[in-house]
C-alpha cells in the first residue's frame, strides 16, 4: 500500500471570494471549509510571518481527499502579478485532471463565465488503458481558471463516470521523468498505477508540439480512483527546460498537500536526494472542518522540479 496520497492541491490566488464563487457556481464543487487564520512562515515560504490568510477548500465527489484549496494572503497581501497569466504551459506547470458526468452542461457554464478562459471545447479522443491493451474513449475540455491554473475535464464514453464533478489527480510537467518516478516511488513511497507513452494532438493541452510523444506516469494512494498524482514528460520533441523557479511562493503558485503514514520516515529518506527541504518535520495542532482537534506532524519541500509540497501525518485527538 502507498505510504503517501494527495489530500488536495491548494492554489495561491488573488481573490479567494472570486475563486470560491467560480468553483461553486460554475464548476459545481461544494464549499467544504472557509476560515481566516495566521501563518507563521515556517511551512509555506510566502508572505510575512504572522500574516493573516483566508483558506477556502472546495470538495468534489469525495468527502476526504481530492479537494481544491484556495489560499489568499489578506494582511499583508502578496504582490499581485504584473503580467497576465500565460496561455502556453511547460515544465513547472500543473495540470489538474478532473472528471464530470455531464460535460456539456459544464461547458455551457464555463462559456458563460467571464472568470475563466476555455482552451479546448469538448473534444473526442482516446488514451491507452493502464495495461496498454485497450483504449479509454474520452470527451475532454480544458480551461484556465481565474488565476490561470489549468484544468483538464474528462468524460468517459466507454466506461462508467463518477456521479458529480471530481478531481482525479494533479499532474506535474517534469524535466526527467525517470528521476521523478524514482523519487516518488522510493522516497515518497507511492505505488505506480499507470505508465504509458502516447502522442498528444495539441488540442487539449497547450504545451509542446502537436503530435509530440509524451510519457505519463500516474502514482496512486490508498483509494483506487482519487488522490492520485501524475508526472508528464515531453519526449519527442522535448520542451524547453527552464531554470528552477525562484522562491518564495507567490500568487499563481500551487501547494500539493499530501498525507503520509509517517512524515519522519520520508524526511529521513530525503537526505542526499535531489530535492530541497523547506521545513523539517514540526508538531502542531489544528482544528478540522468538523470542529475536532488534529495533531499534525508537518514538513514541506520542493521536489526535483521545484514543485512545492506540504506533507502531513494527522492524528485526531478529540
Amino acid at each position: 500500500m502507498s505510504e503517501t496520497f494527495v489530500k488536495r492541491t491548494t492554489l495561491i490566488v488573488e481573490d479567494v471570494a472570486r475563486s470560491i464563487a467560480f468553483y461553486r457556481d460554475v464548476v459545481g464543487m461544494k464549499l467544504y471549509y472557509d476560515q481566516l487564520m495566521s501563518v507563521g512562515g515556517k511551512i509555506i515560504p510566502a508572505g510575512k510571518p504572522g500574516a493573516k490568510v483566508r483558506l477556502g477548500i472546495m470538495e468534489g465527489n469525495h468527502a476526504d481527499v481530492a479537494k481544491i484549496g484556495l489560499l489568499q494572503w489578506i494582511d499583508p497581501p502578496l504582490e499581485r502579478p504584473a503580467a497576465p497569466y500565460r496561455s502556453r504551459m511547460g515544465i513547472g506547470d500543473i495540470v489538474i485532471v478532473t472528471e464530470t458526468p455531464d460535460i456539456n452542461s459544464l461547458y455551457d457554464r464555463l462559456a458563460k463565465s467571464p472568470l475563466c478562459r476555455i482552451h479546448c471545447p469538448p473534444h473526442e479522443w482516446s488514451v491507452p488503458t493502464p495495461d496498454g491493451k485497450g483504449r479509454i474513449e474520452l470527451t475532454t475540455l480544458s480551461f484556465f481558471d481565474p488565476d490561470g491554473f489549468f484544468f483538464e475535464v474528462n468524460h468517459k464514453r466507454n466506461a462508467p463516470n463518477i456521479d458529480r464533478f471530481g478531481i482525479r489527480r494533479t499532474t506535474l510537467i517534469v524535466r526527467d521523468i525517470d528521476r521523478s518516478v524514482d523519487f516518488y516511488r522510493r522516497v515518497m513511497g507511492m505505488e505506480m498505477w499507470y505508465d504509458q507513452t502516447m502522442t498528444v494532438g495539441g488540442q487539449v493541452l497547450p504545451a509542446g508540439t502537436p503530435g509530440a510523444k509524451v510519457r505519463v506516469a500516474i502514482l496512486k494512494g490508498a483509494d483506487p480512483a482519487v488522490g492520485m498524482f501524475g508526472l508528464m514528460a515531453f519526449l519527442d520533441p522535448p520542451i524547453e527546460h527552464p531554470p528552477l523557479p525562484k522562491r518564495p511562493l507567490a500568487i499563481r503558485d500551487a501547494i500539493v498537500v499530501a498525507h503520509a503514514n509517517d512524515v519522519n520516515t520520508i524526511h529521513a529518506r530525503m537526505a542526499g536526494e535531489y530535492c530541497h527541504v523547506c521545513s523539517p518535520p514540526i508538531d502542531d495542532t489544528v482544528t478540522a472542518a468538523d470542529g475536532s482537534t488534529l495533531k499534525l506532524t508537518t514538513m514541506s519541500f520542493f521536489d526535483p522540479d521545484g514543485y512545492f509540497f506540504e506533507l502531513n501525518t494527522r492524528r485526531k485527538v478529540s
